[in-house]
């Protein structure tokens, strides 16, 4: 995959994002499908705030975690957002994780190696997929408690960004 592919492939996957995290009720967001999930609101911020941390892995930035165990024990705080503040962040992060990767030009997307606390040492373009699987793999959660909590959710809208739900 070239790097022009894979950031199209990024708009693709993170597209639904804003109207599926818009889909969740303000007064839900306390609301956890398990006594071990993160709350609604949790997941939000979670969802936006992958794409900082990732950005600043491939930037090769201070982590707040050096591992994948101080990554999983720091999502057990994770922050809650409202709606407003997860669209928000989602715009800024991605903005900012398409831009870090887009910055490292086709050569470095290929080859380059980068040290990351969740898969080691990695070529970029392996990071850069990864960070798109955790977005589906979260964006599916996310989907999930919709249908759970009765909200009218189907597979277009994981999706499609345009479709409107009905």
């Amino acid at each position: 995959m070239t790097l022009t592919e894979y950031l199209t492939w990024f708009d693709e996957v993170v597209g639904p994002t804003e109207r599926m995290m818009r889909m969740v009720p303000p007064d839900r967001l306390d609301w956890k499908l398990t006594d071990k999930s993160f709350t609604l609101g949790q997941l939000l911020a979670h969802i936006s705030r992958s794409l900082w941390f990732n950005a600043q892995v491939f930037k090769g930035g201070e982590l707040p975690a050096k591992n994948i165990r101080e990554i999983l024990v720091g999502n057990r705080r994770q922050v809650s957002a409202t709606v407003e503040e997860a669209v928000s962040q989602l715009a800024s992060n991605s903005a900012l994780f398409k831009e870090t990767v887009a910055g490292l030009g086709e050569e470095r997307f290929q080859r380059e190696l980068i040290d990351s606390p969740q898969r080691g040492r990695v070529p970029a373009w392996r990071l850069a997929a990864f960070t798109l699987e955790h977005h589906i793999h979260h964006l599916m959660e996310l989907h999930l408690c919709l249908k759970v909590l009765g909200i009218k959710v189907h597979t277009g809208t994981l999706y499609s960004a345009s479709e409107s739900p009905s």
